[in-house]
């Protein structure tokens, strides 16, 4: 795989912890907040219904974010066929590696690889190669040319 591929797919994994580990709610949060922002700039506080413009600024504001929405399916759908797969091993060094803290800088990968060394218990190039793989899962279910 190629390097902006790598860093790509896991900067996705990072983004999808980050954001509460569901498409769904990250979509329902921007959508949400853009309902409130509009609310607040018109002064109707407290309004239950939002108008038809508010409704479609607010899926608008959820287009313009597609393409985050998009990478967030995309690791539920790897997340997914791992689960399948009873690919356990992989999700475990997923969530130790790029969920845990998710915030850290990426320099930290490696101290994450070795902590989760302990836990799963696998060798250090177990873990990096599952990762490379769940990557590579990603890249697929993304649509992104490897």
């Amino acid at each position: 795989m190629r390097d902006y591929l790598r860093d790509y797919a896991t900067a996705a994994f990072r983004f999808y912890a980050l954001n509460g580990k569901s498409a769904e709610e990250y979509k329902k949060k921007i959508y949400d907040n853009a309902l409130d922002n509009i609310r607040k700039s018109e002064g109707s506080v407290g309004v239950s219904k939002p108008t038809e413009a508010a409704v479609i600024a607010a899926e608008r504001a959820v287009d313009d974010k597609i393409a985050e929405v998009r990478d967030m399916e995309a690791v539920e759908l790897t997340l997914a066929e791992l689960g399948v797969k009873r690919r356990h091993d992989i999700i475990q060094a997923i969530e130790c590696v790029y969920f845990k803290n998710p915030e850290d800088q990426l320099e930290d990968i490696k101290t994450k690889v070795l902590s989760a060394q302990m836990f799963i218990p696998a060798s250090e190039r177990s873990i990096y190669y599952w990762l490379r793989q769940a990557r590579q899962l990603f890249a697929m279910e993304r649509g992104l040319r490897m």
